[in-house]
């Protein structure tokens, strides 16, 4: 790409060539849901490794920033929607902040694009396995920084890929190594000099392609038994607008009521996060009946409601809690907040500033760490309330001793974008490394049942009031990313790019 872009007349190449790599982080969107189309992720990579060919510090910095850029504003401009939509900011002020926080996101790809053309990028292992390796760090690092946001990994493409299989082995981050990995070795075979080391890297890269025809047959987990477990999913489909309307909370109650009685010949009914627009201990008498009738025709509800809580010190707390109650018992009180939408950092200073920032539900306090299973019809079921279920190694740390997972959502905030269906991808991926059935219930879609494979078994359409039948089965057995997570594949990456780092010095 470098030697073509080249031959344009020296105004046009820069310009050309930015254009490109914006384009080029558009393909990473492409490759993930709702679009599917995994090689662009492969085509993505493969334009930006062009695009650091020969780049000095400076050039890299920026290259890389303008591939961010393509990247998270097409992946991520439904943070837009939510905060115009249903927070009540003007376009204007939506447009700026989901623009800052697309730039931010960017701007993390810069160290490791400068990094790699500074101390990498001398040697073909440091432009094919360091180039994956510090593709894979750059993602890893967005999990936990400022709380992390884990979003658009390029291993997600493999949902709908032929790599699925690496997935219970290596996770999430492990496949975009590969996929990082196969990128830049396409690239050097295309323009690199050294014969030799390009034909070892292409035979690794077609055993890393080959082996998931061994791996297909691996089975990490299976059914703990031959019962099948009848399990019903409400989607209620309440607009936002109403949902917190007073006139509109009893409505709301009654139709939970009545459906779940009406589905009473289910083992397991689950509600979406926050069904209840009261607080846990306002609807006690509410959920005595429910409880009672659940005991009384052997089924267990699991539900969403905000509930508040003191401490020890007397202190009173929000949190976004899920309750099983009938042939169920337990209380999970979410632990990963979502930044602005559940919580204000810097609340003082902002709350007040714009209505986004007054919503009922940004004053939530995370729950505390190591809490159990929720339990329903002799059912360990580990739970995930909405942004949860995107951190490969929160669910993988309490997936193993769960016999099912469950994850609640409200994805009504991000209205008619790509939001919700990259949400529901990440689930697939997550029933897919730990090898557990994955129960997603939604407000407005997409609610799903999805199977230890990672593929959709039942699914209802977006913005429709139905109820979602299925039947599942417990697991059990542990795949290696269940017992040791992301670790592997960021213990791997870091070593490479640490021996690479001084394979460089000493030729210097």
């Amino acid at each position: 790409m470098h030697a073509l872009l080249t031959r344009l007349p020296s105004p046009l190449a820069k310009p050309a060539l930015l254009g490109l790599l914006v384009l080029a982080g558009c393909c990473i969107t492409l490759s993930l849901a709702p679009f599917y189309y995994w090689p662009l992720a492969l085509l993505g990579l493969f334009l930006l490794h062009q695009g650091l060919e020969d780049a000095s510090g400076r050039e890299a910095l920026l290259r890389s920033f303008v591939f961010g850029c393509g990247m998270f504003v097409s992946g991520c401009y439904w943070v837009y929607v939510s905060m115009n939509t249903y927070g009540g900011a003007s376009p204007l002020l939506a447009g700026f902040m989901t623009a800052v926080f697309c730039l931010f996101l960017a701007c993390l790809l810069m160290p490791f694009a400068w990094f790699y053309t500074r101390y990498l990028s001398r040697t073909h292992s440091g432009r094919t396995l360091g180039f994956a390796a510090l593709w894979l760090l750059s993602e890893w690092l967005r999990t936990w920084l400022l709380t992390g946001f884990p979003w658009l990994f390029i291993g997600y493409s493999q949902t709908e890929g032929p790599l699925a299989s690496w997935a219970p082995v290596i996770s999430t981050l492990g496949l975009s190594l590969l996929l990082a990995y196969t990128a830049a070795v396409l690239s050097e075979n295309a323009w690199g000099k050294q014969r030799h080391a390009r034909r070892l890297s292409l035979a690794v890269v077609l055993v890393i392609w080959l082996s998931p025809l061994l791996l297909q047959q691996i089975e990490w987990t299976h059914n703990r038994s031959d019962r099948a477990y009848k399990v019903a999913l409400l989607q209620p489909n309440i607009d936002l607008k109403t949902k917190w309307d007073p006139a509109y909370i009893l409505p709301g109650m009654l139709y939970f009521q009545q459906t779940t009685y009406n589905l009473k010949d289910q083992d397991l009914i689950i509600w979406p996060e926050t069904a209840l627009a009261r607080r846990y201990h306002q609807a006690l008498d509410y959920l005595a009946e429910i409880d009672q009738h659940g005991k009384n025709n052997n089924y267990a509800v699991i539900l969403g409601v905000p509930s508040y809580w003191y401490s020890t010190d007397g202190h009173g707390f929000f949190h976004n809690t899920l309750v099983a109650i009938g042939k169920g018992d337990g209380i999970y009180h979410k632990q990963k907040l979502v930044p602005f939408g559940e919580y204000v950092p810097l609340e003082r200073e902002l709350r007040g500033l714009i209505e986004f920032f007054d919503l009922p539900m940004s004053s939530f306090r995370e729950g505390p760490a190591g809490q159990p299973a929720l339990t329903a019809q002799g059912l360990n079921i580990m739970p995930y309330i909405c942004y949860e279920v995107v951190y490969p190694d929160f669910v993988a740390a309490t997936a193993g001793s769960a016999d099912l997972l469950l994850t609640v959502s409200n994805d009504a905030w991000f209205g008619t974008s790509i939001g919700p269906i990259q949400h529901l991808q990440m689930a697939q991926m997550r029933a897919l490394e730990n090898g557990r059935y994955m129960l997603r219930d939604t407000n407005n879609g997409v609610t799903a049942v999805i199977d230890p494979q990672g593929h959709i078994i039942a699914r209802l359409p977006q913005f429709e009031r139905e109820v979602l039948k299925a039947e599942v089965y417990a697991r059990e057995g542990l795949t290696p990313v269940a017992r040791y997570g992301t670790l592997p594949a960021v213990i791997f990456s870091a070593v490479a790019v640490i021996a690479l780092l001084l394979l460089h010095r000493r030729m210097h």
